[in-house]
């Protein structure tokens, strides 16, 4: 196997059970600011390829975003 990618995702639906404990714990947290999202920010539209390699490379943390300047 030279390269491969595999995307998974969790479907909201399967744990709506969950909803209310999940709102409970977060919503204090992210008011306080005590949980955060991870995110590399890269200023400029004109820097989208460098911000898509980086992101094909593992150099973002997170999510990556492109800033438009």
């Amino acid at each position: 196997m030279e390269k491969s990618l595999r995307i998974e995702g969790v479907p909201v639906k399967d744990h709506r059970d969950a909803q209310d404990e999940l709102y409970d714990f977060a919503v204090p947290h992210l008011r306080s600011g005590a949980l955060t999202a991870d995110e590399t920010v890269v200023d400029g539209f004109e820097r989208i390829v460098e911000a898509f390699l980086l992101m094909l490379r593992g150099g973002n943390t997170g999510k990556i975003l492109v800033r438009a300047a």
